[in-house]
């Protein structure tokens, strides 16, 4: 089959898989890692650096350095540096272009297509924006998958049985929970709830102002004043909360923090799992929230969950474990990795609906793998009493086709206007109620709640996709809308930023004119070809019409991208007399690309 990345686009950290003989592979970065910080540094000379060397420069260069993107993806958040607004989808691009490039050098294949997970709350506009993301970073994306239930589909890889699975995944920006019924390969959603503003990052934070308020308190140091003390210290509180999943007590030591009395201060203290705990204690109680929420949508008891599956960096902590198992007063799953979970679904979703093999004791089993998913917020159109009546709940599986019955609010309307809405809200004026689209079909006039009008929502297998269909019973007229998921970005803004991308990374390229006898370097696109390069060096006069350019002594063609061959700073492409056979004609190229 052909290569597909799997990849968790999170708001802390990212990663990425692919498959290998139907087993998913985790991606190892360029610094060894698993998986990649999602945070991406502007530098000052033009540069862009992602991952762990940004988020070293968070504090040192806030104002040059973007975390947490994922928060206002699909919204008209931007982020101002040196004078450009730079937007969501565009940064994240950025994280999503590093994951490529270190799956292309770990691997040693071309990506060009992916599965994105998104968390299970996230709207329509917000899964576009992901899905745009990808396409600016030169991604065909395949499927937005839920979070959640790309953890399951690692997790159901291996499961005999049918179950009911709960997905508890506590990650470093967000917390989300999906309820799943799992069997005979197939993946069916019953219910998702989540909090986008409940991660890991909120326990860093606290440990930090706990830090900071006892340095002020002790010596009046603010040490926000010092940033590169601040960076230790967010580096500091980090540290601790990770080493106190395998230790007991772990102190937070910072060698110099500034001046007192004309004396330089050091700072130390301990801090221990019981006191980690009580930070914890009210985040946890939300997440709590959140499941029972998710339990009621599923109209499912608590005892009645087979098992629970732990996902997210946060679930390594040894409390918030038993704080799940004392919850569901049963022991969660943890033979999924919870950094790698989201990532390994992602790759493993790409087989949905095709055969695979699977490793089961000392067989190999073949079976198909469905996924059924649900819609995240509810749709529903807009009532002359100025409501929005629901038609399709949220957390209804899809696909999904309902019809309800409406009727003429005034005696002998000719049209009216049919719309639709997506999100919870009973009024259009309210936040939580998107205005997708509206149209006007005619009707047959008639006195005031006589005629018939059938409404129907519909919502198919294909990412971001409404039908609305109106028809009005008593004159036959019929008429249906397509509502597509679009983007905040147009296809000018998106090409926009797919250049802008491209030209950051572009790529140093030697050329040597073995005749003439001269040299030149170009900065490249990766994904131009080998014929917009030949005319790039008949501008520089380095290419005549009967040269071509040879790499490792083969002739390359016109239609080879240059990404496909293997070119390196070191590398140079030696431009000469094209290749003739016994005729004295000249031969076609012949460089291929495995």
């Amino acid at each position: 089959m052909e290569d597909i990345l799997g990849i968790d686009l999170g708001t802390t950290n990212s990663c990425a898989a692919f498959i290998e003989f139907g087993e998913a592979i985790v991606i190892e970065n360029s610094e060894g890692d698993k998986t990649t910080p999602s945070v991406v540094y502007f530098k000052k000379e033009g540069g862009v650096v992602v991952g762990k060397l940004a988020k070293q420069n968070i504090v040192v260069n806030t104002d040059r350095t973007v975390k947490s993107i994922k928060r206002h993806i699909g919204t008209e958040y931007a982020v101002e540096i040196d004078g450009e607004k730079f937007t969501p989808e565009y940064i994240s691009a950025h994280i999503l272009k590093k994951l490529i490039s270190d799956a292309e050098k770990f691997t040693g294949r071309k990506f060009t297509d992916a599965v994105i997970s998104v968390p299970a709350y996230f709207t329509d506009a917000q899964r576009q924006a992901t899905k745009d993301a990808g396409e600016i970073a030169g991604l065909n994306v395949r499927r937005i998958i839920n979070e959640p239930t790309a953890s399951a589909i690692a997790y159901g890889f291996t499961e005999k049985d049918k179950k009911t699975v709960l997905v508890y995944d506590f990650g470093g920006g967000t917390f989300d929970v999906s309820i799943l019924s799992i069997g005979d390969g197939f993946f069916d959603v019953e219910a998702t709830s989540g909090d986008n503003h409940l991660g890991g990052d909120d326990i860093d934070n606290v440990i930090e102002d706990i830090v900071i308020s006892e340095i002020k308190k002790t010596y009046d140091i603010d040490v926000k004043n010092d940033l590169f003390i601040y960076q230790t210290l967010k580096e500091k509180a980090e540290k601790a909360k990770i080493d106190l999943s395998a230790r007991e007590e772990t102190s937070i030591d910072l060698p110099y923090i500034g001046k007192s009395h004309e004396k330089p201060v050091t700072y130390s203290r301990k801090i221990n799992k019981k006191e980690l705990g009580k930070i914890l204690d009210p985040f946890l109680e939300r997440t709590k929230k959140q499941v029972m929420v998710a339990l009621n949508d599923a109209s499912i008891k608590i005892e009645n969950i087979d098992d629970v599956i732990l996902v997210g960096a946060m679930t390594k902590i040894p409390y918030i474990r038993k704080f799940v198992e004392d919850l569901f007063h049963k022991k969660p799953n943890m033979s999924v990795n919870p950094d790698e979970a989201v990532a390994i679904g992602a790759a493993l979703s790409a087989l949905a609906g095709k055969e695979y093999m699977e490793k089961r004791e000392t067989l190999h089993i073949k079976r198909p793998v469905e996924i059924s998913d649900v819609i995240s917020r509810s749709f529903g159109t807009l009532t002359s009493d100025g409501y929005i009546v629901k038609m399709i709940e949220k957390n209804t599986k899809v696909p999904i086709k309902i019809t309800k019955n409406f009727t003429n609010p005034r005696s002998f309307m000719n049209e009216i206007h049919v719309s639709a809405y997506q999100g919870e809200s009973l009024f259009p004026d309210e936040d939580d109620a998107d205005h997708l689209g509206e149209f006007l079909i005619d009707i047959e006039p008639m006195p005031a709640r006589q005629n018939k009008i059938d409404v129907t929502f519909e919502i198919g297998e294909e990412f971001g996709i409404l039908h609305v269909t109106a028809n009005d019973l008593y004159s036959g007229n019929q008429r249906t809308v397509k509502i597509i998921s679009r983007g905040r970005l147009s296809k000018q803004e998106k090409d926009k930023w797919t250049k802008k991308l491209s030209d950051i990374y572009q790529i140093e390229v030697n050329f040597n004119n073995m005749v003439a006898r001269k040299i030149v370097t170009l900065l490249l696109n990766p994904h131009s070809t080998i014929s917009n390069i030949k005319n790039k060096l008949k501008e520089v006069d380095m290419i005549s019409g009967n040269e071509g350019l040879f790499y490792n002594n083969k002739e390359i063609t016109d239609d080879i991208v240059l990404s496909d061959i293997d070119i390196d700073k070191e590398s140079t492409i030696e431009i000469r007399e094209k290749i003739k056979d016994e005729n004295g004609k000249t031969e076609k190229n012949r460089i291929v690309v495995n």
